[in-house]
Protein backbone atom coordinates (compact mmCIF):
# COMPACT_ATOMS: atom_id res chain seq x y z
CA UNK A 1 0.00 0.00 0.00
CA UNK A 2 1.37 3.30 -1.15
CA UNK A 3 2.00 5.91 1.67
CA UNK A 4 -0.70 8.37 0.84
CA UNK A 5 -3.26 5.69 -0.07
CA UNK A 6 -2.75 4.50 3.60
CA UNK A 7 -2.97 7.92 4.98
CA UNK A 8 -5.98 8.86 3.23
CA UNK A 9 -7.73 5.57 4.30
CA UNK A 10 -6.81 6.10 7.61
CA UNK A 11 -8.25 9.65 7.89
CA UNK A 12 -11.44 8.28 5.78
CA UNK A 13 -12.31 5.73 8.46
CA UNK A 14 -11.08 8.10 11.54
CA UNK A 15 -14.09 10.69 10.04
CA UNK A 16 -16.73 8.01 9.77
CA UNK A 17 -16.09 6.19 12.63
CA UNK A 18 -16.30 9.49 14.51
CA UNK A 19 -19.76 10.85 12.39
CA UNK A 20 -20.96 6.95 13.34
CA UNK A 21 -20.48 7.30 17.09
CA UNK A 22 -22.18 10.49 16.80
CA UNK A 23 -25.65 9.09 15.36
CA UNK A 24 -25.50 6.66 18.03
CA UNK A 25 -24.61 8.78 20.87
CA UNK A 26 -27.32 11.20 19.80
CA UNK A 27 -29.93 7.98 20.32
CA UNK A 28 -28.15 7.71 23.79
CA UNK A 29 -28.54 11.19 25.00
CA UNK A 30 -24.73 11.13 24.79
CA UNK A 31 -22.69 13.53 22.80
CA UNK A 32 -19.19 12.63 20.57
CA UNK A 33 -16.85 15.57 19.53
CA UNK A 34 -19.05 18.22 20.47
CA UNK A 35 -20.97 20.98 18.54
CA UNK A 36 -18.68 23.30 18.80
CA UNK A 37 -15.48 22.70 17.06
CA UNK A 38 -13.35 20.16 17.63
CA UNK A 39 -10.07 19.44 16.29
CA UNK A 40 -8.01 17.05 17.15
CA UNK A 41 -4.24 15.80 16.30
CA UNK A 42 -3.92 12.47 14.50
CA UNK A 43 -0.43 11.46 14.47
CA UNK A 44 1.27 8.93 12.06
CA UNK A 45 4.95 6.21 13.19
CA UNK A 46 4.73 4.46 10.00
CA UNK A 47 7.45 2.10 8.88
CA UNK A 48 8.10 2.68 5.00
CA UNK A 49 9.95 -0.29 2.99
CA UNK A 50 12.05 1.02 -0.41
CA UNK A 51 12.58 -1.79 -2.72
CA UNK A 52 14.89 -0.88 -5.60
CA UNK A 53 16.21 -3.39 -8.29
CA UNK A 54 15.59 -4.96 -11.35
CA UNK A 55 11.82 -6.70 -10.90
CA UNK A 56 10.49 -8.84 -13.12
CA UNK A 57 6.38 -7.84 -11.46
CA UNK A 58 5.39 -5.62 -9.33
CA UNK A 59 6.04 -1.77 -9.44
CA UNK A 60 8.89 -0.08 -7.11
CA UNK A 61 8.14 2.97 -4.81
CA UNK A 62 7.65 3.92 -1.24
CA UNK A 63 5.11 1.62 0.58
CA UNK A 64 3.68 0.86 3.67
CA UNK A 65 4.12 -2.96 4.59
CA UNK A 66 2.54 -4.57 8.13
CA UNK A 67 3.89 -6.62 9.93
CA UNK A 68 4.80 -10.39 8.02
CA UNK A 69 3.97 -8.70 4.33
CA UNK A 70 6.24 -9.60 1.74
CA UNK A 71 7.33 -7.75 -1.67
CA UNK A 72 5.07 -8.72 -4.48
CA UNK A 73 6.83 -10.05 -8.20
CA UNK A 74 10.53 -11.58 -8.31
CA UNK A 75 13.63 -9.92 -8.13
CA UNK A 76 16.80 -10.74 -9.57
CA UNK A 77 18.87 -8.23 -7.66
CA UNK A 78 17.35 -5.29 -5.22
CA UNK A 79 18.46 -3.13 -2.11
CA UNK A 80 15.80 -2.78 0.50
CA UNK A 81 15.55 0.07 3.06
CA UNK A 82 13.71 0.28 6.01
CA UNK A 83 12.59 3.96 7.07
CA UNK A 84 10.50 4.87 9.88
CA UNK A 85 8.65 8.62 9.53
CA UNK A 86 6.46 9.92 12.12
CA UNK A 87 3.95 13.20 11.29
CA UNK A 88 0.67 14.72 12.81
CA UNK A 89 -1.88 15.90 10.95
CA UNK A 90 -4.84 18.58 12.51
CA UNK A 91 -8.46 16.96 11.55
CA UNK A 92 -11.63 19.50 12.17
CA UNK A 93 -14.02 16.30 12.73
CA UNK A 94 -17.65 16.53 12.45
CA UNK A 95 -19.38 18.81 14.82
CA UNK A 96 -21.72 16.81 16.95
CA UNK A 97 -24.98 17.77 18.08
CA UNK A 98 -25.09 20.36 21.52
CA UNK A 99 -24.55 18.75 24.77
CA UNK A 100 -27.87 17.32 26.34
CA UNK A 101 -30.27 20.34 27.60
CA UNK A 102 -30.27 19.07 31.88
CA UNK A 103 -32.47 20.31 34.45
CA UNK A 104 -30.66 23.33 36.60
CA UNK A 105 -29.48 21.71 39.84
CA UNK A 106 -30.68 23.80 43.04
CA UNK A 107 -28.87 23.13 46.31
Amino acid sequence: MEVKDFVSETLKQIINGVADTQKYAKEKNAVVAPYHSCQEKVDFDIAVTVVEGKETGGKAGISVWSIGAGVSGKSESSNTTVSRIKFSIACDLPPGNKAPDYPEHTD
